[in-house]
């Protein structure tokens, strides 16, 4: 007998790459094509959406109004008028998705982003499609997010949550423990590996063949403290004036409250004096090859760390990565020797002790990387991460029938 795979319909709010995008994309890339058909719907267009259709999967953007596009429960918080505005500037959106989710027959409707996840409401009227929403981030306990979880626990079927502490702090906020499911990020280990090309970047920018490199990789954005990056290689320099410090990633979201961070980074480097020593490269493609030529990777975060994609990456490849206390992240190292690497968020000079400490130590380097990929490899690979999400999609339309 032959089996129809179901449709799942993609909803992302942007069509660059960060993170969750990576973790998206990594999903729509390994789903047993067998039993689902991935499309990804984008509320932008961009490389997530070219990455997509490389894979085999529907992919188009969705044309979005900027006062929808700008609303945002990070960075610079949208007001409650700017949410109100916000929500029937989405009217467009929704009756635009509603009639991809009819073109495609979708049986799943997967969010991947607080933006989509109200957009994925309005996708559901009129069809026995289910909604699960791929919640990535802490929802702060204000009466926006609270309103959310009421939505959700009425409306979706399922939330997934890419750690544990994320998925306690919706239960805290309300969320039906039975819809709740917290399925880590997974990665590639054969991609993400020792073993491979390393980016140039000593070249690039004409600092010494020999010259100890240390870098922070990931969307631009203050939560992620690449100020506090900043402040730490200022107090290294001091000390060792052969290291050599890189600010990987871009400003990806056109929220309010990103757009300026970028400026504020670069303002620092020149005030400081260290425009000959960091450099801020913009979004790099090759991250594996990014983090193989680091000898110590960061993670700086000021609030609690969702989960932590870069610090699993880094980790497979080999690397010591120096991360912030907190949420996901201390999941990630657990209670291991890697526990050794964290330092209290926000805390410049206890960032800079612990990465001078493994500049000292070329194999205290090695050994902690090579315990973190072990762990990566034991607990975060991808394919485990996309049988349970697809074990979730079976259960799902086993129910409905």
């Amino acid at each position: 007998m032959t089996v129809v795979p179901r449709v799942v319909l993609y909803l992302s709010p942007t069509g660059e790459m960060g993170g969750a995008e990576y973790s998206l994309l990594d999903l729509v890339a390994r789903l047993d094509r067998r039993r689902f058909e991935p499309r990804v719907l984008s509320l932008a267009d961009g490389p997530l959406l070219a990455a997509a259709r490389r894979h085999g999967a529907g992919a188009e953007a969705l044309p979005v109004s900027r006062a929808f596009e700008a609303t945002s429960l990070r960075g610079r918080r949208t007001d409650l008028a700017g949410l109100l505005a916000g929500v029937v500037a989405a009217a467009p959106v929704v009756r635009a998705a509603r009639r991809a989710r009819r073109r495609a027959g979708a049986a799943i409707v997967h969010s991947n982003g607080n933006k989509t996840h109200l957009v994925s409401l309005g996708v559901r009227p009129g069809s026995r499609a289910h909604v699960v929403w791929h919640v990535r981030d802490f929802l702060l306990d204000r009466a926006p997010e609270r309103l959310l979880v009421r939505l959700a626990n009425r409306w979706v079927s399922a939330v997934v949550a890419n750690s544990r502490a994320v998925g306690a702090r919706l239960e805290r906020l309300g969320l039906q423990s039975g819809r709740l499911h917290v399925v880590p990020n997974g990665i590639d280990p054969a991609v993400f590996t020792p073993v491979g090309p390393r980016a140039a970047l000593r070249e690039e920018f004409g600092w010494p063949a020999e010259a100890p490199l240390v870098g922070i990789v990931g969307v631009l954005a203050r939560w992620k403290g690449q100020h506090v990056f900043l402040a730490a290689a200022r107090q290294i320099a001091a000390r060792r004036p052969d290291v050599r410090f890189v600010v990987v990633g871009a400003e990806i979201y056109r929220t309010r409250g990103h757009g300026e961070y970028e400026a504020e980074l670069r303002e620092r480097v020149d005030r400081w004096g260290l425009r000959e020593i960091v450099r801020l490269t913009g979004y790099r493609t090759a991250v594996p090859d990014v983090l193989r030529a680091l000898d110590v990777v960061v993670h700086a975060s000021v609030e609690p760390e969702p989960f932590g994609r870069v610090i699993i990456e880094g980790l497979a490849c080999g690397r010591p990565v120096v991360c912030t206390q907190g949420g996901g992240a201390d999941e990630i190292v657990g209670d291991s020797p890697l526990q050794a690497l964290q330092v209290p968020r926000g805390d410049a000079s206890a960032l800079a002790r612990a990465v001078e400490g493994l500049l000292a130590s070329p194999a205290e380097r090695c050994r902690l990387g090579g315990l973190g990929r072990a762990r990566v490899q034991e607990r975060y690979g991808v394919d485990a991460h996309v049988a349970r999400i697809g074990a979730l999609y079976d259960a799902l339309l086993a129910e409905s029938g």
